[in-house]
């Protein structure tokens, strides 16, 4: 499932069925604040990056239905307010298989980013818009990461380029989904279970330093000529603020 301004998109086996709802406005895209750039310098090259939601934006409680449960991975809140700074749109893209495997519902989801969108907000930053996929791995829908629905949707829904787009996340599936939507950059973050990712991709996790490491796991072709480049990161601040430096 996906989610528009005004529009929820079923995803099920390659078909896709809209249908409009009355979206309040106000829990929708409201204005950042304009904060002083701290970090100074131009703008950024990308013009929108993408970020996972459990272990990356948020901790990862194992299928989080209870908005009052939602919690900000530290830091998280600073790298997307200067983001938002930097003239760069921010958007989530997120594996909710708990709706199809029945643990909670879709309205739980909505209920969550609710939540999450306000305490952004109450630091000036936020996302302009999200994606969700429902489904269960077994159902094999275009939507769950590392597929790219998300991606096609919030692309045509923005007209997004992208070669303009960066993608951060804690896991595999996260790097993979950026490869697939041919990003220029995605960033794996060590928080979450990016820790354990990274091991079963076999790299060191101390071979991460500050800022962005450059990394080539074994169990993903790494071209010299790809599109994509692949980093890791200790934390969502320190690959945000690598991405504009790039």
């Amino acid at each position: 499932l996906f989610r528009s301004r005004h529009v929820y998109v079923y995803v099920h086996a390659g078909s896709m069925v809209k249908t409009t709802l009355n979206v309040k406005k106000k829990l929708m895209l409201s204005p950042l604040s304009c904060m002083e750039n701290a970090y100074g310098g131009a703008a950024m090259k990308f013009s929108a990056v993408f970020f996972d939601r459990d272990g990356t934006v948020i901790v990862d409680k194992h299928y989080l239905k209870d908005p009052s449960g939602v919690e900000l991975i530290p830091h998280a809140a600073k790298a997307l307010a200067f983001l938002a700074r930097q003239g760069s749109d921010a958007f989530l893209v997120s594996n909710q298989s708990g709706v199809g495997r029945g643990f909670f519902n879709v309205r739980d989801v909505e209920r969550c980013q609710t939540r999450l969108q306000r305490l952004l907000m109450e630091q000036g930053a936020g996302f302009k818009d999200y994606r969700f996929c429902p489904h269960a791995p077994e159902e094999h829908c275009n939507c769950r990461k590392p597929a790219i629905g998300m991606w096609e949707s919030l692309r045509q829904a923005h007209r997004l380029e992208a070669s303009l787009c960066a993608m951060i996340g804690d896991k595999r599936e996260d790097l993979l989904f950026g490869i697939n939507a041919r990003f220029a950059v995605c960033v794996l973050v060590l928080t979450g279970k990016g820790m354990s990712a990274l091991q079963s991709m076999g790299i060191d996790a101390g071979s991460v330093g500050s800022g962005l490491t450059p990394i080539c796991p074994q169990s993903i072709a790494c071209d010299p000529a790809a599109v994509t480049q692949l980093y890791a990161a200790r934390s969502i601040d320190q690959a945000v603020e690598g991405i504009a430096a790039l």
